[in-house]
């Protein structure tokens, strides 16, 4: 039971990090700003 809660709650953290980083990426005001955001969230993960 609890490694079924566990898995369930790092599915549900991988989604909200992903939904965290499509925000700041969906802010982007044009392609450079989107690839300098790309890079910053490589470089920061």
């Amino acid at each position: 039971m609890i490694t079924y809660l566990l898995g369930k709650l790092g599915e549900w953290l991988e989604r909200a990090e992903q939904r965290r980083r499509e925000a700041h990426l969906s802010n982007a005001k044009d392609l450079a700003d989107i690839e300098r955001r790309m890079n910053y969230l490589d470089r920061n993960a």
